[in-house]
C-alpha cells in the first residue's frame, strides 16, 4: 500500500482522532474508509463512459441490414479474383 502525508488543521485532526477512537480504528483506516466511500466507486472523470458504451450505437447491423459483410457470400464472391 502506498502512503502519503496530509496536512490538516488542529480542529480537523481532533475530530479525526475522536471519530477513530469511537470506531476503534486507526486514523489511517478511518481516512482510507472515508476516501473509499467518497471516490472509490466513481469514475475518474465525471460523465465519462467506457469506449464500449460510447461505441454501442454503432454495433449490429448498419443501413444494409447485414451485421457482418464477411458473412455475406455475395460480398465475397469476387474476393481474390480481380
Amino acid at each position: 500500500m502506498k502512503s502519503f502525508t496530509v496536512h490538516v488543521p488542529e480542529h480537523l485532526n481532533a475530530r479525526l482522532e475522536s471519530m477513530a477512537g469511537i470506531q476503534r480504528l486507526s486514523k489511517s483506516a478511518l481516512v482510507r474508509n472515508t476516501l473509499l466511500k467518497a471516490i472509490g466507486k466513481k469514475p475518474a472523470r465525471s460523465g465519462s463512459q467506457s469506449i464500449h458504451a460510447r461505441l454501442s450505437r454503432y454495433q449490429d447491423a448498419g443501413a444494409t441490414g447485414i451485421s457482418d459483410l464477411a458473412s455475406n457470400p455475395s460480398h465475397l464472391a469476387a474476393y481474390g479474383r480481380e
